[in-house]
């Protein structure tokens, strides 16, 4: 399994006060425990769901004036995977695992993603992890894990298919050892073995093309009949930036019908169970996406331009779960900003949906685990703008007041912390501190306000894994 680097934890040296009351707490837990397995206990074997907040135990009042208290009450010191039991656990009974991240170039969010998804594989079973990355990208990274293609040396599979920019974000060490750990779980596993999918949209002329080579290759005497709905659209490969211009200058050069045909032609093709016909669907998808965001940007303005996209990706997410069956199970991994209950974050008050807040409204909150990510200070790698070079750039301590400083008042420099029920409303959450959020453009000058979402942790997250310090991913 790929190893997980932990940042060190503070030196301690003799038990605080508050130390030794959270050990003794957790020895008194260990005999409550024992004593339970000797004499039994009703409901032990419950198939009822539990949702991360019944992981906390409420019956005891408990002092969270503070954050410190908070702190004390709620945050559990992580340094393995084994750390991290009662989080697995709980995702045993989850349709959706949403595995965040504060950054689009940090190593330990990587890391911690790949440790949970195999701990999931290897406990109760997981059927595909869906990436923040395109479909027809990501393609190359499930025959890879499934042992297809002509191609083993992964760092090639990843670098030939992640080639548009930010190349990084998937073409890196971490990822190309978590395919590895995959395929040796699939060359055990064959029965239920783990899918890499690509949930996101940007690459939508190369999934138009693609479309096209599927049709001609298993249906060659509709291929004429697909291209004609796809010539409206194609006219203005490679730069959807040019549909948009005509699409300010006149709305009569909409594609959207000519699209929707060509989304129904395929969907009538392409009906199957097979993994071809799954993909050909959800290249149409991402072309009708495309067509929709820069038209919905016309029409509505910027937030159109995000919700179609998170619309998008929850579909595909969807669209998985129901293609693997009534069992399954699937990882998301994603940004905070994707992963994260939109409603409870500034993005809610401008109209922006996302990932999170859609599964848990389609899906059901007990069908939903969402895991955010936080750091206080490290290095990251970003562009300076869109398009540009990755550099290596310092991610500053946090400000105080914000979410991220807040939870560095711990004691333990890495830990993950579970929300309560009712935790939303304490007087510290409700506010909706500020969460660092870099994407793959940073500016350190603007680092705040600039880069930070207005978050209530308890309302966005069911749990929350904070690394003190964190390091740069290893791009190929």
């Amino acid at each position: 399994m790929h190893c997980v680097s932990v940042p060190g934890r503070r030196d301690s040296g003799s038990l605080s006060p508050k130390k030794d009351v959270m050990y003794m707490r957790i020895i008194l837990l260990g005999i409550f425990t024992l004593t339970l397995i000797a004499l039994g206990c009703d409901g032990c074997d419950s198939d009822e769901s539990s949702s991360p907040a019944s992981l906390v135990d409420e019956s005891e009042e408990l002092d969270l004036d503070t954050v410190e208290d908070w702190l004390q009450a709620r945050a559990t010191p992580l340094n393995d995977i084994d750390d991290l039991a009662p989080i697995m656990d709980a995702a045993g009974d989850r349709q959706l695992i949403l595995m965040g991240e504060a950054s689009h170039g940090t190593r330990e969010f990587y890391e911690w993603r790949a440790e949970m998804s195999m701990a999931i594989a290897d406990g109760d079973g997981l059927d595909f992890v869906g990436i923040e990355g395109d479909w027809h990208a990501a393609r190359a990274a499930d025959r890879y894990v499934m042992g297809e293609g002509d191609i083993d040396d992964v760092e090639t599979v990843v670098v030939d298919a992640f080639e548009r920019w930010p190349q990084w974000m998937w073409a890196n060490e971490q990822f190309a050892g978590f395919l590895q750990d995959v395929r040796r779980h699939n060359d055990e596993n064959s029965d239920r073995p783990i899918r890499i999918y690509g949930i996101d949209m940007h690459g939508f002329f190369e999934s138009l093309e693609r479309l096209k080579e599927l049709v001609g290759d298993a249906h060659p005497d509709r291929k004429d009949e697909l291209a004609g709905h796809l010539r409206c659209l194609e006219q203005y490969a490679p730069e959807p930036q040019r549909y948009l211009a005509a699409l300010n200058a006149d709305m009569d050069e909409s594609c959207e019908e000519d699209t929707a045909q060509a989304v129904e032609l395929t969907q009538t093709l392409f009906s199957g169970d097979d993994t071809e016909s799954l993909s050909a669907r959800e290249h149409a998808r991402v072309v009708e996406s495309g067509e929709a965001q820069y038209r919905g940007r016309v029409v509505e303005g910027g937030a159109a331009f995000w919700n179609v996209r998170a619309s998008h990706m929850f579909d595909v997410a969807r669209a998985l779960l129901e293609h693997h069956g009534s069992e399954a199970r699937g990882a998301i991994w994603a940004h905070n900003t994707h992963i994260g209950d939109a409603r409870a974050t500034d993005m809610g008050d401008r109209r922006r949906v996302n990932i999170g807040q859609l599964s848990r409204e389609s899906l059901g909150e007990d069908s939903v685990l969402a895991i955010g990510f936080s750091t206080y200070q490290g290095e990251v790698i970003a562009g300076r703008q869109w398009g540009t070079p990755l550099q290596k750039m310092e991610v500053p301590s946090a400000p105080p007041g914000t979410l991220d400083e807040l939870l560095n008042r711990y004691e333990e420099s890495s830990f993950f912390a579970v929300f309560g029920a009712d935790d939303g409303n304490l007087s510290y959450w409700r506010p909706r501190p500020g969460q660092r959020a870099i994407g793959v453009v940073y500016q350190p000058i603007q680092e705040y306000p600039g880069n930070y979402v207005a978050t209530n942790p308890a309302e966005r997250y069911d749990t929350l894994i904070f690394l003190e310090e964190t390091t740069t991913l290893d791009p190929l």
